[in-house]
């Protein structure tokens, strides 16, 4: 008897990523589940644009043979065990012309949130950055009894961050229960982190680790969660440039920094998978909306964390903004509505929701990552361990400047007090710099040390 075949299937986002080995044939949600430890190799363009990115894209990963499942596509496994890809028709083509009003828009967001609301038992867990899609969420449930609304803060005072102060004021107006959590000792989830997302991506989110098991401590059982995961993008906050290149589909990974530089890389390539994606995307490129949607599809293998460490320790995920009819709807909104998300503005100040008008004391400062590698330091990068791959002066350079976490605090420290001070703007530049270079090191270290860890286990094995 013919045994029909297995298969797996992404979303018009690929929100869940799905690894596969060509070789053995094995599949995953996880990509350490299909790397066989004692057959590892590296792509050298997948493992550049990996260092790049500071994740992987288009369908690569640093390994050989092992690959991930773009949007839209359907892994097939058949009776004798061999894997196929089938390529299903974009979603976003049906949903170019879909139009709707702002009033309507919003309607469509709160139905959605509601309806999933009376879904779901027991109290609403809403991380609150304060910004304006965890506020929207705030707003849409209607029994606000239900809601369990909790804020991390970056700045030195975390209890001072903007997000801590917004969310706070945004739980007194709408009467709900609120609690600022304080962060800190989040690098030791580096290995948490690891085992759920290996060589896919660099070490990010160690920080929701932390965020999310102290709230566990709070709530009564793996409540029902509501993210605002990647509205910003559909609301106007991701504007993309005009492409005029192949050159600049770099420009889609929105990678703010969080990367490597393949400039120190041991292989060269010749940028085949880059060049082959522009010139089948160049011409859908012209429109700005595919722009961002091909952005997020990009990303999403480094935002599904915001996904998958909450649903790693229990929490029953949801999220509107992974809908395709409420993101495209949100996306084709009239361009100068979009722009500075001034059609969510002028709905916040309607329902009283404008914090930013209230003139609250508060700080945008960014310094959770220092503020974590002052608690728990960082282990060197093994640069002979390396030295196969990168340069062993990238490496060690890298491990030289995070070696002076706490000078480079201070210099941080320095420069924001002289920018206070007549003629002081020069000095305080240079401490930014120094301030800058330690940041890259940290990022740098973070797309590095997966791959370690892969060789690491690789010489265990």
């Amino acid at each position: 008897m013919k045994v029909a075949s297995t298969f797996w299937e992404t979303d018009w986002l690929g929100s869940r990523p799905i690894f596969y080995n060509e070789k053995t044939s094995q599949v995953s949600d996880n990509i350490n589940e299909v790397i066989d430890l004692t057959d590892v190799a590296i792509d050298p363009e997948g493992f550049n644009n990996y260092l790049d990115f500071g994740y992987s894209v288009l369908e690569q990963t640093p390994i050989k043979n092992v690959k991930f499942l773009r949007h839209s596509s359907r892994l097939h496994k058949d009776e004798k065990g061999k894997l196929s890809v089938e390529y299903l028709d974009d979603p976003v083509e049906k949903w170019l012309d879909y139009r709707l009003s702002e009033g309507d828009v919003f309607d469509l967001i709160r139905n959605r949130v509601q309806k999933w609301e009376r879904s779901v038992t027991g109290e609403i867990v809403i991380p609150t950055s304060g910004g304006y899609d965890s506020r929207l969420l705030n707003w849409c449930i209607e029994d606000k009894s239900r809601i369990r609304s909790f804020t991390y803060g970056a700045s030195d005072d975390q209890a001072e961050s903007y997000e801590v102060v917004y969310a706070r004021k945004i739980s007194e107006i709408l009467g709900t229960r609120w609690e600022h959590i304080l962060l800190g000792d989040f690098l030791q989830y580096l290995g948490d982190w690891d085992a759920l997302f290996g060589i896919s991506t660099h070490a990010h989110g160690m920080y929701h680790f932390e965020f999310y098991k102290k709230i566990l401590e709070k709530v009564d059982g793996c409540n029902p969660f509501l993210s605002g995961i990647i509205g910003d993008a559909w609301a106007g906050s991701v504007d993309l440039p005009v492409f005029k290149s192949s050159a600049d589909v770099k420009r889609l990974g929105y990678t703010h920094g969080l990367n490597a530089d393949s400039t120190h890389s041991r292989f060269t390539h010749a940028e085949s998978f880059v060049s082959a994606y522009w010139y089948k995307q160049k011409e859908r490129m012209e429109d700005p909306r595919m722009r961002v949607v091909e952005a997020m599809r990009f990303k999403i293998i480094l935002l599904c964390y915001l996904r998958r460490v909450p649903e790693a320790l229990g929490f029953r995920w949801w999220t509107p903004f992974l809908d395709i009819d409420i993101c495209m709807a949100m996306l084709n909104l009239p361009a100068n509505r979009r722009r500075d998300r001034i059609w969510q503005k002028e709905f916040f100040k309607k329902v009283g929701l404008d914090v930013e008008s209230m003139g609250l004391r508060s700080t945008r400062q960014n310094s959770i990552n220092q503020q974590a590698l002052c608690r728990i330091p960082l282990n060197p990068l093994d640069y002979d361990l390396l030295d196969m791959l990168v340069e062993p002066s990238y490496v060690e350079s890298i491990n030289r400047e995070l070696s002076k976490t706490l000078s480079r605090r201070w210099f941080r420290h320095l420069a924001a007090w002289l920018r206070q001070r007549r003629g002081g703007w020069r000095l305080s530049q240079y401490c930014d710099n120094k301030d800058k270079r330690h940041i890259d090191a940290y990022f740098a270290y973070m797309t590095l040390l997966p791959i370690q860890n892969l060789l690491q286990r690789c010489t265990r094995s």
